[in-house]
């Protein structure tokens, strides 16, 4: 109810008799002759179907737990005329139900939902969505802004033309699937649309409709996202338990993240769903994992107060284990909150006894060098969210009981190429000896000098504290300015070894006299009060031991600074290697060649997908991005030759994919020419070519499935939706224990599988009771209709018993077989 409080204020604020009121939103389409204007300050609509299946979601929601009411939100408005209210604030809501409703209409009048009153689709349309009964030239209801009212007026029409790449009409077809699909009645979701309610804000003649709308959406109402989750997981709990688990648990947790509450949320939920949710978008994703946990609001509390204790301990450096915090605080200088969704679940292990405080520092050291090793050779690092999102479930599905981790994140991160690889010696020697040290951010600079410095001593100089409180800083041998005498140390190439060698690792050192050294010869350098001779660090050893600075000794001191970084930033080897049924997996990224490769599925943040070829994927991927990213799309297909409008000519139908109606994607071509498509459309959307992720099949490609390297894909057989899931089944059965680890293969197989289930699987069974058939006939002795009965048998046991039997069946690896025989009969 925090909004309906800010609201209140606002009005206080504003005007103490402003009219206001809580109404069912339905009402104020209801008038004779009045339009809901929105002007064309306002923004386009913008809701995407993540906005509309949460609105859809909400109405099964209000029947099923047969709640009277649901708050939607505020919509604030002002009469122009007798005719014509002007939509201040809620256009977003008043749009989108609006649509809702003609979806509903238009479903009700196609037969695809069922009324016991035959007049409520027109009854809807009369009353909240049109003026008068003009069909010829109709005036509605609702006038929204700009292209918008367009593709709106569209919807009211045949369909071909409705207008594709408008939000509205993606928003229409969505709901009117959704209708088609849901478990309610036509009067049940009707029932519900009308318990919407919203703040109705109706201004005075004398309200000044900026100075509202400014109000309304100022900084000073937005909560946080923590404040958000707070109020979200104590709301409903009686008054004596929020105030204990307030107590108890949230402030806690706010005080283990010091308050940095939205941080810790975020990286809480990247361990769980290995997917990094944007920080304005915490509290949205947070609602939908709480959604789907089988758990109390006091037990989730509880998990997210035990890893706020690890976030702290992590930040802190106060693990409890003194090797691993003396790790820990030398590389939280480097490295990032990106880790924490890898190391906070690790953390965890090691209190709960299930790998050791060794095996835990030794992981330390691992990503120690892999993120220096990257930095250093110049790699981007925005593959690093996706790696270490997903790195934890990745370690966990090979790890065995009683067995280290760090082999396992060793072999994870040298298996990787590209913009994910972890650099050889070669890389990073030749990359270490030519950087520019002394151009980079200063908490790179205090991290190397400190670790150049100490190595692994226990006899310690605290340089990184000394660079950041500026008691020390970097001091150039060479001056930075080269004078005449510096000339004549260097010879008749100084210049050229000036500008070589000025910022590489080989000039620089640390001082507490930098201003006194100035431009200084070299000698004067050592020589001075506090100079050189006299440094404390060992950094200077060889300053120490030479008499004047050339080449020579630039090329020495560099090659020896690079040898020490090379032993102390060490490559990683393992002896550790997977079962052979563990399902390899690569990123797009921006270079790698895939051609001549079977796909076998991809993940794109949360979405995850198995499928039986390169041009299946394409379809899928633009289909999932459209969800966001419609106008955009819409926008590249005007100059993408592989992305048409329209429906292509007979002819050409195998060489396009339909992505949605008015939308068409060439795929009759090479994965080569795939790849380029995706990593361009990439880019035109400003996304990361590394959070796509393909899965390929753990043995040799078979060249009767899934390549489309020439100009027509491959025949794939009549059972391929199914024999697809193949190599994820065999993975599952080898590597998976917990049921919750199977449970997206297990939906997205049986969503695969409904056109495939059969009607009375009994009656194939040979007479035979179901565990009697499954008993005594193998697999490969069913013909194809009797595995289809079995399946489906399965599927249905699984609905009545819970997702833990079908977990069984894989486990058991009772669901490979059976796919497999699938394939006996292409």
């Amino acid at each position: 109810m925090s909004s309906i409080m800010a609201l209140s204020s606002i009005l206080s604020r504003e005007r103490p008799f402003m009219r206001g009121s809580i109404r069912e939103i339905y009402t104020l389409y209801d008038g004779n002759n009045r339009c809901l204007l929105i002007p064309v300050y306002q923004r386009n609509y913008d809701w995407q179907h993540k906005q509309c299946a949460r609105l859809f979601d909400d109405l099964e929601e209000i029947i099923s737990s047969e709640r009277k009411k649901h708050f939607f939100g505020a919509v604030v408005g002002k009469n122009q005329d007798s005719w014509n209210w002007i939509v201040i604030d809620g256009q977003q809501r008043l749009t989108t139900v609006s649509i809702l409703m003609l979806a509903f209409a238009h479903a009700l009048q196609e037969g695809e939902i069922q009324s016991e009153d035959p007049t409520l689709a027109e009854k809807i349309i009369s009353d909240y969505l049109r003026i008068g009964q003009n069909k010829e030239n109709p005036r509605f209801k609702l006038k929204p802004v700009k292209d918008d009212d367009k593709a709106y007026r569209k919807l009211f029409g045949p369909e071909s033309e409705f207008i594709s790449s408008s939000n509205v009409t993606a928003n229409y077809r969505f709901f009117r699937k959704k209708l088609r699909s849901t478990q309610l009645n036509a009067d049940q979701v009707w029932n519900a649309i009308c318990r919407l309610e919203v703040m109705h804000l109706d201004l005075e003649e004398y309200d000044e409709p900026q100075r509202i709308f400014e109000s309304l959406n100022s900084t000073g109402l937005e909560l946080k996202e923590a404040d958000k989750v707070r109020n979200y997981v104590l709301m409903g709990l009686d008054s004596a338990k929020q105030e204990q688990l307030y107590n108890d648990r949230w402030n806690p947790t706010e005080a283990n993240c010091r308050f940095q509450t939205d941080s810790f949320i975020r990286w809480y939920l990247t361990t769980y769903t290995t997917k990094t949710p944007r920080e304005q978008d915490v509290y949205e994703a947070f609602k939908a994992f709480a959604s789907k946990r089988k758990t109390s609001m006091p037990e989730l509390l509880d998990d997210l107060y035990a890893y706020s204790k690890y976030f702290r301990e992590i930040r802190e450096s106060d693990t409890g284990y003194p090797a691993v915090d003396t790790q820990l605080k030398r590389m939280n200088e480097i490295m990032g909150a990106v880790v924490l969704p890898f190391l906070m679940p690790l953390l965890r292990d090691v209190h709960e006894h299930k790998t050791t405080p060794e095996d835990f520092l030794e992981v330390l050291l691992t990503i120690e060098s892999y993120i220096v090793r990257r930095f250093v050779t110049g790699i981007a690092t925005n593959s690093l969210n996706k790696i270490f999102a997903t790195m934890y479930s990745e370690v966990r599905k090979l790890h065995t009981d009683g067995a280290p981790f760090a082999p396992i994140v060793i072999y994870q991160l040298n298996r990787r190429s590209g913009s994910g690889r972890f650099p050889t010696d070669a890389e990073f020697r030749e990359s270490f000896a030519t950087k520019d040290f002394y151009n980079i951010r200063a908490y790179w600079r205090q991290y190397l000098f400190n670790c150049l410095e100490n190595g692994s001593s226990k006899d310690i100089r605290d340089v990184s504290s000394a660079l950041a409180e500026n008691k020390i800083s970097i001091e150039h041998i060479m001056p930075q300015t080269l004078t005449e005498t510096w000339r004549q140390e260097l010879g008749d190439k100084a210049k050229e070894i000036h500008e070589t060698w000025i910022n590489r690792i080989g000039n620089l050192t640390v001082t507490g006299y930098n201003s006194s050294y100035s431009n200084s010869p070299f000698k004067a350098k050592k020589s001075m009060e506090n100079g050189f001779d006299s440094s404390p660090y060992r950094l200077n050893d060889l300053l120490k031991k030479s008499d004047r600075w050339t080449l020579i000794q630039l090329e020495e001191r560099n090659e020896l600074l690079t040898d020490k970084a090379l032993n102390f930033w060490t490559s990683k080897t393992t002896d550790f290697t997977p079962p052979k049924a563990i399902l390899p997996k690569e990123p797009m990224g921006d270079s790698e060649d895939f051609s001549g490769r079977k796909i076998s599925g991809f993940e794109f943040g949360d979405f995850r997908k198995t499928t039986k070829s390169w041009a299946d994927m394409v379809e899928a991927v633009l289909s999932y991005l459209l969800h966001e990213h419609r106008t955009e799309i819409f926008s590249f297909a005007k100059s993408s030759k592989f992305l048409r409008f329209e429906k292509p000519a007979t002819e050409k139908t195998r060489s396009y994919r339909k992505i949605e109606e008015g939308l068409y994607a060439q795929v009759g071509n090479n994965t080569s020419a795939k790849i380029w498509f995706l990593r361009a459309l990439f880019e035109h959307l400003d996304l990361n070519t590394e959070d796509l992720v393909f899965t390929f099949p753990a043995s040799k490609t078979d060249p009767a499935e899934g390549i489309d390297d020439q100009n027509n894909e491959t025949p794939v057989g009549k059972y391929a939706e199914l024999t697809k899931f193949f190599d994820q089944l065999v993975e599952a059965r080898e590597l998976t224990d917990a049921p919750e680890n199977t449970e997206s293969l297990r939906e997205e197989f049986i969503k695969d599988f409904e056109e495939f289930s059969t009607t009375n699987p009994e009656a194939l069974f040979d007479g035979k009771e179901f565990d009697s058939f499954i008993s005594t006939t193998v697999p490969s002795e069913m013909n194809d209709a009797q595995v289809l009965a079995v399946l489906t048998q399965h599927i249905k046991v699984s609905q009545m018993l819970g997702g833990s039997y079908f977990h069984q069946k894989i486990k058991d690896g009772s669901m490979a077989e059976l796919v497999h025989r699938l394939r006996d009969f292409a």
